[in-house]
């Protein structure tokens, strides 16, 4: 195997339950608590019923994986893609955001669940094998700009699940080898999932790429035989984007903290770039009224311009919405909501919202540009200065760089559990909520993550 396959290999192969500390246990149960919430809270969205309707017809007798709200078990690899998607689709699951490229790493919690059911372990795998997933999906994506290359962040999601499952299901140096290497040969999805007008699969393509690395990460364990250098070989991975990847640092906090330390929790259900501006729109909103605004300026990084700024050529789709994928990427659309409304919520994306006509003059007084010497911030920080002018003339200034959520402004554990209650409480109503809030948080100890799962299954779909 090449050099990068032996470094996720050894890391995988090599980990130890003991080298988390118990404060870090903790940490990595919060963003299970968050993701688990997010996924139960999407059961009506299209692509969400869509993909469990598919797990449903691979449903088989004895030996499966669970599906939220699903009463019978199916494939681990359909139980991994429809809880992924679910996790994903409504846009409100944590973010990494690398040097190089970001994503969100919770995305693959549902193939370490599903590996974890099907092979009976304790609940302490499941945080294992998450923690394992976020320690190489952070690092790869320090080092490789998918972004700029046209390609999504499935393939280094993929490695990381093939790197959980190898190490909770004790893969041997072949099996684990050969997770890695079908896993980063057998899917390169396109970043278009993301550009222009979002469709369903802007939140359906990680779930592919999580469903695949359970798929291949089997086919390993049973001798199924990969590339043996899928990074650094003829035609491999590196080769179509040449740079340099150096994983030593692979397991060791960088700097000082670990990926899940560094991922952020979202407070608001819109993209992670417009985290910070939502936050003071919806402050603004309790000062000023939105029919004596002449204009508004937002400047951030290049990634918030180019992401949800209509950077990318696609300025008529960011101020038109016309998809809910499509209006929790729109920064002038989330803007006007927030201040139109004093509130942004689920129901923020209903499509009778984001088609609503009234709104639209509201958005086109909203300019995003580049924020004026931002390369001197560092790649990681997320300063953003919005300037609202008034028709009298008057002017306000206001600048965020961290909101709620952020690694530097983490969010406490009440902010959580009432993210989880809101989320959750209006599907299983009050006290099934708090059940499974307290079933989540006795993961490090539960004996069979199965009990977790069959209350997962029980959850209903209506």
């Amino acid at each position: 195997m090449d050099d990068l396959t032996r470094a996720i290999v050894d890391y995988a192969r090599g980990f130890r339950s003991d080298s988390i500390t118990p404060k870090l246990v903790e940490t990595i149960v919060d963003h299970i608590v968050d993701s688990l919430g997010c996924a139960i809270a999407s059961r009506n969205e299209v692509s969400a019923r869509v993909a469990r309707e598919l797990a449903d017809e691979g449903a088989v007798v004895g030996k499966g994986a669970s599906v939220i709200g699903l009463p019978r078990l199916t494939t681990p690899e359909r139980a991994a893609m429809a809880n992924s998607i679910a996790m994903r689709c409504l846009d409100f699951n944590d973010t990494f955001n690398g040097l190089k490229t970001g994503g969100h790493p919770s995305d693959m919690m549902p193939g370490v669940l599903a590996a974890a059911e099907m092979a009976k372990l304790p609940g302490r795998a499941m945080i294992d094998g998450t923690f394992i997933a976020y320690e190489v999906f952070g690092t790869l994506a320090d080092y490789i700009p998918l972004r700029d290359n046209a390609t999504d962040q499935g393939p280094i999601l993929g490695l990381g699940v093939a790197a959980a499952i190898s190490s909770i299901c004790r893969f041997d140096e072949n099996q684990a080898g050969n997770a890695i290497s079908l896993t980063i040969t057998s899917t390169m999805p396109l970043r278009s999932a993301r550009s222009g007008e979002l469709s369903m699969w802007k939140g359906g393509s990680t779930g592919h790429s999580v469903g695949n690395a359970v798929l291949m990460a089997a086919l390993a364990q049973r001798g199924m035989v990969g590339p043996p250098a899928a990074f650094r070989g003829v035609d491999g991975f590196l080769t179509k984007i040449p740079v340099p990847v150096d994983l030593s640092g692979l397991g060791k906090a960088q700097p000082g903290e670990t990926v899940i330390e560094r991922t952020g929790i979202k407070y608001s259900p819109v993209e992670w770039g417009a985290q910070a501006s939502v936050e003071m729109f919806l402050e603004l909103g309790k000062r000023v009224k939105p029919d004596d605004i002449e204009s508004i300026v937002i400047s951030g990084n290049e990634f918030l311009v180019k992401e949800i700024g209509g950077g990318r050529n696609d300025a008529k789709e960011k101020w038109d919405p016309q998809t809910r994928e499509t209006a929790d990427h729109s920064l002038p659309y989330l803007v006007a909501r927030a201040l139109v409304d004093g509130k942004m919520t689920l129901q923020s994306f209903e499509m009778d919202k984001v088609l609503d006509p009234a709104i639209r003059p509201l958005m086109r007084k909203i300019k995003v540009q580049l924020l004026a010497d931002v390369e001197k911030f560092g790649p990681t920080r997320q300063p953003v200065v919005v300037v609202v002018t008034f028709k009298n003339g008057q002017k306000i200034e206001e600048t965020c760089e961290y909101a709620l959520g952020h690694a530097m402004r983490p969010a406490t554990r009440a902010h959580l559990d009432a993210k989880f209650m809101g989320l959750v409480e209006p599907v299983t109503g009050r006290g099934a909520a708090e059940k499974l809030l307290t079933q989540i948080r006795r993961l490090p100890t539960m004996t069979d993550v199965s009990e977790l799962t069959a209350s997962l299954r029980a959850i209903s779909k209506e």
